[in-house]
């Protein structure tokens, strides 16, 4: 009778736990999307138009600097702005992508002239990519880093005081010597090796 109501006791506690449980999931992933999913979205937003007020401001600086008639395409200006705002995101090299943006490749661009165009923005993204690294606009968007004192681990690594079997062979020092070493003085060496009598010959007569 005891064991009983014991064991209703403890399902009662476990009933009564699981909704708070529950009630902790479901604040913990509601907290989560309505105000940190926001937060971040908000905060890439800010980031982008952030790239995109550089990425003109350069290719104002850019016409400026070209003349009076640059004679800029509207798909170089737009291969400009994006690499410009590619490489203050991303870093990285300057080379275009593999492929232009979509509007490049439909059906009414699939001609001379529509390749001519592609060709443009490719030529602008490598130049506004390649200006954006020159100014190194990317450095006031990378979070610090911290860097270990690899001097400091390598010297105290377990590897670094292991004993050189190889007399300063450098990295083979890990392999076993192709020679056995010398005993030390006072210590037993290896047994000689003796001669052992020929087999003796049978009597004449064979056995009996």
């Amino acid at each position: 009778m005891r064991s009983l109501q014991l064991k209703g006791n403890l399902l009662a506690m476990l009933a009564a736990a699981i909704p708070g449980m529950a009630g902790c999931n479901i604040a913990s992933t509601t907290k989560r999307t309505l105000v940190n999913e926001p937060l971040l979205v908000a905060d890439e937003s800010y980031l982008q138009r952030t790239f995109e007020h550089l990425a003109h401001q350069a290719w104002r600086e850019f016409e400026k600097d070209c003349g009076a008639n640059p004679h800029h395409s509207k798909s170089f200006k737009h291969g400009f702005i994006d690499g410009f705002k590619d490489q203050a995101d991303c870093g990285g090299t300057v080379d275009p992508p593999v492929q232009p943006p979509r509007k490049y490749w439909l059906a009414s661009h699939l001609n001379p002239q529509g390749n001519l165009q592609a060709m443009d923005y490719f030529a602008g993204f490598r130049q506004g990519a390649e200006i954006a690294q020159a100014s190194g606009v990317r450095k006031r968007f990378e979070a610090p880093m911290y860097v270990p004192n690899t001097n400091f681990t390598t010297s105290h690594h377990p590897k670094a005081s292991r004993p050189d079997l190889n007399g300063g062979a450098g990295d083979e020092g890990d392999s076993f010597p192709s020679t056995l070493p010398r005993p030390l003085p006072g210590l037993p060496g290896p047994a000689p090796s003796v001669d052992l009598p020929p087999p003796a010959k049978p009597a004449p007569g064979g056995e009996r």
